[in-house]
């Protein structure tokens, strides 16, 4: 899959990552939902290292894959 990023302060005008010749899997720099998810998360200001209680009151991360999408913010 594919997605497209505009404005939010971040860098524009890039490819990341790449895939096959005939783009079937990709090669290098895999991109999770939740990379792209702690990506807006980190724009809009939210702590993708806060933790809410669950049904039981345990701690649980609003993601598992926290890290946001370093380079769109070079």
């Amino acid at each position: 899959g594919c997605a497209l990023f505009y404005g939010g302060g971040l860098t524009m005008g890039q490819v990341i990552g790449g895939t096959d010749a005939r783009a079937e899997r990709s090669t290098d720099g895999k991109i999770s939902f939740e990379n792209i998810v702690a990506t807006i998360y980190r724009v809009l200001g939210i702590d993708v290292e806060e933790t809410i209680p669950d049904f039981s009151g345990r701690p649980q991360y609003l993601l598992d894959d926290r890290q946001p999408i370093r380079e769109l913010f070079s």
